[in-house]
């Protein structure tokens, strides 16, 4: 562990605070902009995950949506009842379930992706590429760390 001076400390809370904030603006601005859709960001990134993973199981995906399996389950309840996904026995253990993106999905999926897209650019907004790749080579040790306390 790292031992910190008392002035560090306070710059450390700082960074804490601000990537807490930081999170929380940035689902509002999801949000704001999947309203007309009917979702939230949680929900949008659930249909956007489940189209990218080879078997999306909703354990699997709990923690790269930030929810518990309580949370996961709420999370698939409402996408399943608006018709945009549905829970499927798995074709590789009959004992786990993955999530199947239902019908209704097609036609709102290309419309997410500009979303999130948006809020990104506007997000990273007078950052050039190399400020941008030190980003997110910061904010992934960031999470790394997180991500270690929590063990």
């Amino acid at each position: 562990m790292v031992q910190v001076r008392k002035t560090e400390s306070r710059e450390e809370e700082q960074v804490s605070a601000l990537v807490f904030h930081l999170g929380r603006e940035l689902r509002t601005a999801l949000d704001r902009r999947l309203t007309d859709h009917g979702l939230t960001s949680q929900q949008a990134a659930l249909l956007l995950l489940s189209r990218v993973l080879r078997q999306p199981n909703p354990i699997k995906m709990a923690a790269r949506l930030g929810t518990d399996t309580a949370g996961m389950t709420r999370l698939v309840d409402r996408l399943e009842s608006k018709g945009l996904v549905f829970r499927k026995i798995s074709p590789d253990d009959r004992r786990s379930i993955v999530i199947v993106l239902g019908p209704k999905s097609k036609r709102v999926l290309p419309r997410l992706i500009p979303a999130f897209r948006q809020v990104e650019s506007g997000l990273l907004d007078g950052f050039d590429a190399r400020e941008v790749r030190e980003a997110n080579r910061m904010l992934r040790r960031l999470l790394k760390n997180a991500r270690d306390l929590n063990r």
